[in-house]
C-alpha cells in the first residue's frame, strides 16, 4: 500500500511501473577494453616485430660468428668483440662518434635554438629567412656532401680561393686531406643546416600562452629575460626531442665522411657507420660488422637513456 503527504498526488501506476523496468546503466570497468585496444594495435606491433626486433636478433646473433656473407656463418663468440676494441681504426670510430654527438649537442641545437627564439619575434621578412634555411633539408645529403668538397677542395675550392682573393694565402690548406681538420670539415654542413631543429622549436614556441610574455612585460622582464625564463624552460621537451634526433644522426653519419673524406686521412675522420660499410662490403667480413653494429645499437641505448635521465630531472 501506497501512501502519499497530503496534498500531493501519487504517480500512476505505469509510470513507476516503467521506471521499475527501465534497464540500470552498465558500470564500465576499468581495462575492460584491453583486448580492443591490443587488436587495434596489432598492425603496429606486426611491423615493429618483423622489421625492428627479428632483424635485431639476426644481427645480435651474426655478431658472434665469422662469415663472408657466403655459405654457413661459423660461431667463434665474442672473438669479433675483442677484435674490435682491439682495432684503433674502431676505437677512433667511436670516440668521433661521440665527438659528433658532442657537437650536435652543444653547437648544432643551441643554434637552432637561437635562430629560432629570432624568428619566433616575426622580424621583417622571417617568412623567407625561415623558408631558405629549411631548404637544405629538402636537398639529399649526398648533393650537399658534393657541394661541400668542392668547397673545401684544395684547388679548386672556394674557402682557398676567398682567402688567397683576401691576401690570406699563408691560411690555405688542404682541408679535406689534413688530419687535424678532415673531421672538422665533415662536420660543418651537418652543422649549419639548422631549418630542421629550428622548426621543431618554432612549432614548440608557437604553443606558448602569450599571457606568460604580458606578465613578464609587465614585470619589467627584457627580451633576453623573458627567453631565458619563460621559453627555454618550456621547450625542453622539444629540446630534449632534438637531441635524440641529434643522437640518431650522429650514429648514422656517412654521406659527408664518405663523400667528402672517405674516413681519412689515416682514420682521421672515420665513423661508426663508415667503420661498419668497410668491413661488409670492402672486407667482407659481416660477423664483424654484426658486432660493430651491436656497439653502436649499445651506444644508442645508453646515450638515449642519458638524454631521459636529464629531460627527467629538469623536469623536477
Amino acid at each position: 500500500m501506497t501512501t502519499t503527504s497530503p496534498g500531493v498526488a501519487a504517480p500512476p501506476a505505469a509510470a513507476v511501473t516503467s521506471a521499475a523496468t527501465l534497464p540500470r546503466p552498465r558500470t564500465v570497468r576499468k581495462g575492460g577494453h584491453g583486448w580492443s585496444v591490443l587488436l587495434y594495435l596489432l598492425p603496429a606491433l606486426a611491423l615493429v616485430t618483423v622489421f625492428l626486433a627479428v632483424p635485431t636478433l639476426v644481427v645480435i646473433a651474426l655478431s658472434g660468428t665469422q662469415w663472408s656473407g657466403v655459405g654457413v656463418p661459423a660461431w667463434i663468440g665474442f672473438d669479433n668483440y675483442v677484435r674490435l676494441f682491439n682495432d684503433p681504426a674502431f676505437l677512433k670510430a667511436i670516440a668521433n662518434t661521440l665527438l659528433w654527438v658532442a657537437v650536435g649537442v652543444l653547437i648544432h641545437t643551441p643554434l637552432c635554438i637561437l635562430v629560432a627564439l629570432v624568428v619566433s619575434r616575426k622580424p621583417r621578412g622571417w617568412k623567407v629567412f625561415r623558408t631558405v634555411l629549411f631548404l637544405p633539408n629538402i636537398i639529399s645529403a649526398t648533393s650537399l656532401a658534393l657541394l661541400w668538397y668542392f668547397v673545401f677542395h684544395v684547388s679548386l675550392g672556394l674557402l682557398n680561393s676567398g682567402l688567397k682573393l683576401v691576401g690570406l694565402s699563408n691560411l690555405t690548406r688542404n682541408w679535406l686531406f689534413d688530419p687535424s681538420t678532415a673531421l672538422g670539415v665533415t662536420m660543418t654542413p651537418w652543422v649549419v643546416y639548422i631549418g630542421f631543429g629550428m622548426v621543431l622549436f618554432l612549432t614548440q614556441i608557437s604553443t606558448i600562452p602569450q599571457e606568460y610574455y604580458e606578465a613578464a612585460q609587465l614585470d619589467g622582464a627584457s627580451s633576453l629575460r623573458q627567453d631565458w625564463s619563460i621559453t627555454i624552460p618550456l621547450i625542453r621537451r622539444a629540446i630534449a626531442l632534438q637531441v635524440l634526433f641529434v643522437v640518431g644522426y650522429a650514429l648514422r653519419s656517412f654521406e659527408y665522411p664518405f663523400i667528402m673524406t672517405s674516413g681519412g686521412p689515416a682514420d682521421s675522420s672515420i665513423t661508426l657507420s663508415l667503420y661498419i660499410y668497410r668491413q661488409m662490403l670492402t672486407a667482407n667480413q659481416y660477423g664483424l660488422a654484426m658486432a660493430a653494429g651491436v656497439v653502436t645499437l649499445v651506444l644508442g641505448i645508453a646515450l638515449t637513456a642519458a638524454t631521459f635521465w636529464v629531460l627527467r630531472r629538469t623536469e623536477r
